[in-house]
């Protein structure tokens, strides 16, 4: 597992450098003679070189340099989308499970309306409705997928109130807040980890889609964007492979890498 956590820091660390100014996929105007004394023109749909090493999109950009880019938002969406479902989910389980009851009856009752409704149909509606962009997306995605790490955390409260240690804390006197951050969220945090990882690779998936579909990250250089650019412009009908292979190669090899450090996580845990 320790080969796929340093993919995930190098990503993390183009991430970084991305932050601050590396890879600005910028349009490159290059000094051609058109024929009109020298004017700049666009290096536009260039094929892959030594200065660009997957070519350049119709606006003459570096097109490796933009799926680097990518990786920013990439990572961003799925840390956000995940921190959400996760602190939801994580939160409404264990006031269902500790507590029971009428507040249990409710949240079962929303979780199964959440449920129903196709997710991805849900995280369209919710993302046109947020006005797409980071805030839109994350939360879309994050607001969608909380049910199934509420519904594994609940059952492991109600499983873990039964222990002996927590039934003789409870006879002590100690309050609710207190066990619930003493006791039952280091018990929890192994599910809640793996629970982030799955979402994590959800949101990425989920962020691709709907920037394709034209209402996720518009205006940002995202694999979903990119994607969704080498449809309009035909670049597979025009033999222009190398967008399309840097969007779904940055982002398949993403994806595999966090779902062996999920496997490698679910090990340990068992």
């Amino acid at each position: 597992m320790r080969v796929w956590i340093s993919i995930l820091a190098l990503y993390l660390l183009v991430a970084i450098l991305g932050s601050f100014g590396f890879f600005p996929a910028e349009i490159d105007l290059g000094l051609l003679n058109t024929g009109q004394g020298g004017a700049p023109v666009v290096l536009a749909n260039a094929s892959p070189s030594l200065s660009a090493w997957l070519g350049t999109d119709q606006l003459g950009r570096d097109v490796f340099e933009v799926t680097l880019q990518g990786v920013r938002v990439a990572l961003a969406v799925g840390f956000l989308a995940a921190g959400v479902a996760v602190l939801l989910g994580a939160l409404f389980g264990i006031l269902a499970g500790w507590y029971g009851g009428p507040l249990d009856a409710f949240l079962l009752w929303v979780s199964g309306s959440v449920a129903a409704i196709p997710g991805i149909l849900l995280v369209l509606v919710l993302s046109w409705m947020f006005g797409g962009g980071y805030l839109g997306v994350f939360l879309a995605i994050g607001l969608v997928s909380w049910v199934g790490i509420y519904r594994l955390v609940r059952v492991e409260v109600q499983r873990l109130q039964t222990e002996p240690y927590l039934l003789a804390a409870k006879l002590h006197g100690a309050s609710a807040p207190f066990l619930m951050l003493r006791h039952l969220l280091p018990n929890l945090s192994p599910i809640l980890l793996t629970q982030f990882v799955l979402h994590f690779l959800y949101a990425i998936k989920a962020e691709a889609i709907l920037s394709f579909l034209g209402i996720g990250m518009q205006g940002h250089l995202s694999w979903g964007t990119m994607i969704a650019d080498a449809w309009a412009f035909d670049d597979l009908g025009n033999d222009r492979w190398w967008r399309l292979f840097g969007a779904t190669f940055a982002m398949a090899f993403l994806i595999m890498a966090m779902q062996r450090v999920a496997m490698g996580l679910a090990k340990e845990r068992h």
